[in-house]
């Protein structure tokens, strides 16, 4: 497939400015390394000399008392004490003629009776401590150590370089998305616009005209356009350009759509590192239950809304517009947004919670909805994968600046953030989408028990849906949305660290995907990819369940996102071929929302399932038991692949061996 001008021109000015970016990136590290390591360092000496002139203090008092100082008693007492109350000192070391009268610390800065630290490091190596030495009054030969870890240090620098990379991944996204946004509704949808028009007018629809006000090239072109249609002498068939003109104007609107779309998905990608973490500060006890049950109701209850409110904000959307209900939806999540921020208790959250899952339902329908209103049958599978690719890149923005902000201001000012954020998505959708609704030939219903019930009766389906699509959404919801981050948060990682661990999910989301779907297009074998991508999601629960913090989670979190890649495309490409007869009975809207809706109970059990486990095993065995799910629904998945083969068409006999 040739990419067109505009497409280059993307990937063109996107290189550039990620190559620019990453200078600035290299620029910005060298100069804080340069800057600031100077001035950290005479700090941290400033600091030891602080905690040490307090232990000195209390000896030189003791010692004008009239007692001596090499017969003193408690002085080990004493320098644990101000040990424990300030961590980030290493070691205090009371020296006496050059031999160790009492210390307390880590072990590496002494060997025996004498103090190592002051011994020069190897050639090329720093040293591992910053000493900091103190005499004592009255005693030439005494003296007091306080050892700060040089490699704090070097440790703040890489945070801030860690930092910066992640602000790069989102600034280059960003930069994605508004150059999609820009070129998209400067150049590209208007050139289209005149294409539209131009056919238009060759079937007949002279009424029809580009009318663009740019003051551009593009401008010129469609006024030329306009005026040549103008001195055609010819009746038009007014109405049928009228309605033809609606559907141009709608199909301009749908890259304008995208950027409030990832603007609104911006907004809950924000609160993924904390909100469980979040959940557990305002934990109250409930009888019968215990902590972490109760931790994953919000969740729960979330994911639960979602997917039921879906079918309903459709059906609202179709009576009501899609306009209507995309702002509706804003609204409420707007609400619930600042709720959750401003809840003091678990109930007050839950409540908050509800409504922005019901607000979320209905953006994200409202917006498909308009999508397949607004494009061609031809069109519309780019135009779905153009309005979900925003969706996927707040994905990875999301949780990457979300951890950094949640470090900085706290979980409160986060929300508000994001609720800030969609009213913003909700201002820019008022001016996108129409305020009337586009006439449609068929009113697309809701979904009913019948549809459920005969689609459960396809044995396939329901390995296809019960057992591969439930347990992919109980995964990414169990162990990337609940206990990951809690695991993480018990081990002291920071909301900065947390981010990019969950980063990383939708960065392999991105790249693998496409390979995935090519590769499974090109082979055929769907139950082959949705076989080994339930193993290595397995897998993946199992690598996250070992000791290691950081290490371990970052591989797990790569299975798991290459994992659910391998599953995406397989699924849908597999659901039409295991569901003939239902989507000729119910139609395939009918079918795909039915496997959605199941789909999403995975979601909605997850947190449940996750909090039973870590209240009896811990989050190890939470997690393995997480991984042990996933791989028995993988055998049932293809236990009923191998006893429901999929028959022969009628028409065409199997033939038998000669």
């Amino acid at each position: 497939m040739k990419l067109s001008f505009i497409r280059r021109l993307n990937w063109m000015l996107t290189g550039v400015v990620s190559v620019l970016m990453l200078v600035s990136l290299a620029v910005q590290t060298n100069h804080v390394n340069t800057l600031f390591r100077p001035l950290i360092e005479p700090e941290l000496a400033r600091k030891a000399e602080v905690v040490g002139s307090y232990v000195v203090a209390q000896i030189d008092r003791a010692v004008a008392l009239g007692f001596e100082l090499d017969k003193l008693v408690g002085v080990d007492e004493l320098l644990s004490d101000a040990l424990a109350a300030n961590p980030d000192v290493k070691y205090l070391a009371l020296e006496i003629g050059g031999r160790l009268h009492a210390f307390s610390g880590t072990e590496e800065a002494r060997s025996g009776s004498r103090l190592t630290v002051a011994d020069a490091p190897p050639e090329g190596e720093s040293p591992q401590f910053l000493d900091t030495v103190l005499p004592l009054e009255g005693n030439e030969e005494a003296r007091l150590h306080v050892g700060v870890d040089s490699g704090y240090v070097r440790s703040a620098m890489n945070e801030v370089v860690f930092d910066l990379g992640s602000v790069l991944i989102v600034a280059i996204l960003l930069n994605i998305e508004i150059l999609l946004l820009v070129v998209g509704s400067s150049v590209a949808a208007p050139l289209r616009r005149v294409t539209a028009v131009m056919k238009q007018a060759a079937d007949g629809h002279l009424g029809v005209r580009v009318a663009l006000r740019n003051r551009d090239e593009v401008g010129e072109l469609s006024r030329a356009v306009d005026w040549a249609l103008d001195s055609v002498q010819h009746k038009a068939d007014m109405t049928a350009s009228e309605q033809a003109m609606t559907k141009i104007g709608m199909m301009q609107r749908v890259v304008e759509l995208r950027f409030a779309i990832f603007i609104f998905s911006l907004a809950e990608e924000l609160t993924r590192t904390f909100l469980s973490v979040y959940i557990k500060q305002l934990f109250e006890p409930v009888p019968g239950l215990s902590m972490e049950m109760v931790i994953g109701a919000p969740i729960a209850l979330f994911m639960l809304l979602w997917a039921v409110s879906q079918p309903i904000a459709g059906s609202v959307s179709e009576r009501r517009g899609r306009r209507a209900v995309f702002l509706g939806g804003a609204l409420l999540s707007f609400v619930g947004l600042v709720g959750s921020g401003l809840a003091t208790d678990l109930i007050q959250l839950i409540v908050a919670r509800c409504l922005t899952a019901i607000g979320y339902a209905s953006v994200f329908i409202a917006a498909q909805g308009f999508v397949i209103d607004a494009t061609d049958p031809k069109q519309r599978a780019q135009a779905i994968a153009m309005y979900a690719g925003g969706i996927l890149s707040a994905g990875v923005c999301g949780p990457a600046i979300g951890g950094v902000i949640a470090g900085q201001v706290g979980f409160r000012t986060t929300f508000l953030i994001s609720a800030g954020l969609a009213l913003l998505a909700a201002f820019m959708a008022w001016q996108v989408l129409p305020r009337v609704r586009a006439a449609q030939a068929k009113s697309s219903r809701g979904l009913r028990l019948a549809d459920a019930v005969l689609c459960l009766r396809n044995p396939r389906f329901v390995g296809l849906a019960v057992f591969s699509a439930v347990p992919a959404k109980l995964g990414l919801t169990a162990l990337l949305f609940f206990l990951l981050p809690l695991a993480l948060d018990d081990q002291g990682v920071s909301q900065s660290w947390i981010g990019r661990v969950l980063l990383l999910y939708w960065l392999l989301m991105i790249v693998v995907s496409p390979m995935a779907a090519k590769l499974s297009d090109r082979s055929g074998q769907r139950i082959g990819f949705l076989v080994a991508g339930g193993l290595v999601a397995a897998g993946a629960a199992w690598v996250l369940s070992m000791p290691g913090s950081l290490g371990t989670a970052l591989a797990g979190v790569a299975l798991l996102g290459v994992a659910h890649a391998m599953l995406g495309a397989p699924q849908l490409a597999m659901l039409a071929d295991v569901c003939v007869k239902e989507r000729a009975a119910l139609g395939e809207t009918t079918v795909i929302g039915m496997f959605r809706l199941i789909e999403r109970l995975g979601s909605v059990v997850a947190p449940f399932l996750a909090g039973l486990f870590l209240a009896h095993y811990g989050y190890a065995g939470a997690l393995k038991g997480i991984g042990a799910v996933l791989a028995a629904c993988v055998a049932v998945q293809l236990l009923l692949s191998a006893l429901f083969r999929p028959r022969p068409p009628a028409d065409f006999p199997q033939r038998t061996p000669a």
